[in-house]
């Protein structure tokens, strides 16, 4: 047929809807729409990753060294490939998912090294049943927030624990989110609530089952969710740039502010922080050395029945090699002395002691000490010693740990992380 008898004997042929079907679109008068269909959105976001990738080279971020500017990178590429998921996996709170990070891929923001996190979306007028099933897990906290710490969001919605509700390993509780008050474990919502942050505990790390978590929406169960459109994945590509925006800077001016607060070598007034769990007081402390000197850190462990001192790179503020290396401690790993008291040794080489932390052969790491609930308030004491004189400064009864010994300490960390992360 040629061409211009196609529409001779259509009757919709002067129907203006027939000729441009999307001319009352509202997506087509929408700029951030327009920008996912043509392109320019995706190009934005890249535009956006490659300014941070010069950004993390400026003077007030870790650089010394060729090592320093890889792992800088490196922490982008992470920050990158964690909010593009999120995004993707765990902003629906219509179909809830949990999103689970400083984890062995995504770290940032100093995460506790005991714990597993987990984030999902939630909205204020949902319904929504959480259902935990602890197996090894020894301690649960469960906040509602209104937004992510490193976005300015630092205020708690809500917050409970499985110390509460008086669960633990081996048990499972279920408990219901919402705004009107329901029978059974409960926790209210506030029209500002929007992620659900869940961290579970393994203190005695051992290789058994970890916590299973499942988070179901009540009030719309089953229903389908919308075909993805422009205006949600502009949504989601601003979403994600934003977050990796924040966490490069928020975090590396974090870690250097707290670091700047007090002298070298030298732990913070144990307090609490805005956006973390509010039963726990911390501490920190930059710590810089060479490899002929440690860092010995004294407290008194019977002020709190649970704490922890670990490691963390400073700038990008990530959790140390904990699976294969011994950068963390807590109050069931540590060994006291007769008077009572935990002495740590930070350092580069192994001083052939039991409560000895790795820094990886850094010259700088950033070192936080966590106390949860304590009856009074915690004091830490620390001094630099010559690694060859570090006997001197410890209890006479300390133990020497070999080799042998070492590795097999090693090999039970790694157990136990391989089951924490299982597929």
């Amino acid at each position: 047929m040629h061409p211009s008898l196609r529409h001779t004997n259509d009757p919709h042929r002067d129907d203006p809807h027939r000729r441009d079907p999307q001319r009352n679109d509202p997506q087509r008068n929408d700029p951030s729409a327009r920008e996912v269909v043509n392109g320019t959105a995706w190009r934005a976001y890249c535009e956006r990753m490659a300014a941070l990738g010069d950004r993390i080279l400026e003077a007030d971020f870790p650089g010394a060294t060729d090592a320093d500017r890889a792992e800088g990178i490196r922490h982008l590429a992470n920050q990158v490939a964690c909010w593009l998921t999120y995004q993707l996996a765990a902003t629906d709170p219509q179909n809830p998912a949990f999103f689970t990070h400083n984890d062995l891929a995504y770290r940032w923001g100093g995460p506790n090294v005991d714990q597993n996190a987990r984030r999902a979306p939630i909205a204020g007028d949902g319904v929504y049943r959480l259902t935990v099933t602890m197996n090894a897990c020894e301690k649960f906290v469960l906040q509602v927030k209104p937004g992510d710490m490193h976005a300015g969001r630092t205020d708690i919605v809500a917050e409970t624990s499985s110390t509460a509700l008086g669960v633990g390993p081996g048990d499972t509780v279920e408990i219901i989110l919402s705004a009107d008050e329901q029978p059974g474990n409960w926790v209210r919502l506030t029209p500002d609530a929007r992620v659900l942050h869940v961290r579970d505990y393994y203190f005695d790390w051992k290789p058994e089952q970890p916590a299973m978590l499942a988070l179901e929406r009540l009030d719309t169960q089953g229903q389908p969710a919308t075909r993805v459109t422009p205006e949600r994945v502009a949504g989601m590509l601003n979403g994600a740039a934003t977050s990796v925006e924040n966490s490069i800077e928020v975090w590396n001016d974090w870690v250097r502010t707290t670091g700047d607060r007090q002298p070298v070598n030298t732990f913070s007034t144990p307090a609490t922080v805005a956006g973390g769990v509010k039963e726990v007081v911390y501490g920190f402390a930059r710590v810089r050395l060479t490899d002929d000197q440690v860092l010995i850190v004294e407290t008194d462990p019977r002020v709190s029945a649970q704490w922890d001192l670990q490691l963390y790179s400073p700038g990008w503020f990530e959790s140390l090699d904990f699976a294969n290396r011994q950068t963390s401690l807590n109050h069931v790993q540590a060994e006291a002395d007769p008077d009572g008291l935990i002495r740590v040794v930070i350092g580069a080489l192994d001083p052939g002691v039991p409560n000895w932390l790795d820094t990886e052969g850094r010259t700088e790491v950033f070192a936080t000490h966590r106390w949860l609930d304590p009856r009074e308030q915690p004091t830490v004491r620390a001094r630099v010693v010559p690694r060859h004189e570090v006997r001197g400064h410890l209890a006479v009864s300390t133990r020497s740990i070999t080799g042998p010994e070492r590795r097999e300490t090693m090999r039970r960390r790694s157990a136990h992380v391989a089951w924490r992360f299982r597929a």
